[in-house]
């Protein structure tokens, strides 16, 4: 399905529901809204046996095996996750990334984390212990400045606001941009505190700016 066509159902599927009904699919998404928005064979859904091993949270678990994360491209917040599509998230252990480890630490990690898409120069990471999206800022790693801040709670929440920007996509573009993105703040916002987070305000500073 091209871009074009998928927004085009976007903005359907976005016609079609009112806000309260909109929201609640985010606050639980299903497959079947997902894909709607997405597309068919659009969620990267693994079997329990092709989980990453270290993945011990389990929301996340039920959440990927049933319904699947999003490996798309959503070019108008330079997201992208079709990597887990042929290869599942990257790996890493969190102290590393986020400086928390001395450099003679050779000790196991306490956890792991897994990359599931990037956006704008950052990873965002899922916490494999407590099922939390943290962001990576990879210019950082060197000098223990790799956390970038809180994400979203959950993995199901961060699937969610993928689905409401992507909802609005054609809206933020249309005629009346400003009510568009007035909106889709105000509902992630209720998804997730978005004040003093890094990722969601340079996400809405780029539409902003678009």
């Amino acid at each position: 399905m091209s871009e074009t066509v998928q927004a085009a159902q976007r903005q359907k599927n976005h016609g079609d529901m009112g806000r309260e009904t909109l929201l609640a699919a985010a606050q639980a998404p299903t497959a079947e809204w997902l894909e709607s928005i997405f597309g068919t064979e659009s969620l990267w859904r693994p079997t329990e046996g092709e989980l990453p091993e270290h993945l011990t949270d389990e929301e996340s678990r039920t959440f990927l095996t049933e319904i699947g994360f999003p490996a798309v491209h959503l070019d108008f917040i330079d997201f992208n996750s079709t990597g887990l599509a042929k290869a599942g998230p990257w790996a890493e252990d969190p102290d590393e990334l986020f400086g928390n480890r001395y450099p003679d630490d050779d000790s196991p990690p306490k956890s792991y984390a897994y990359g599931m898409g990037d956006a704008l120069g950052y990873s965002l990471m899922l916490l494999g212990d407590t099922g939390s999206i943290a962001l990576y800022d990879p210019n950082g790693w060197d000098h223990a400045r790799g956390y970038a801040g809180h994400v979203i709670d959950s993995l199901p929440l961060l699937a969610g606001a993928l689905g409401l920007l992507a909802s609005y996509e054609n809206h933020l573009f249309g005629d009346t941009p400003e009510t568009a993105l007035r909106e889709v703040r105000t509902l992630i916002d209720e998804l997730e505190p978005i004040e003093d987070s890094r990722f969601w305000e340079e996400i809405f500073e780029r539409l902003e700016d678009q």
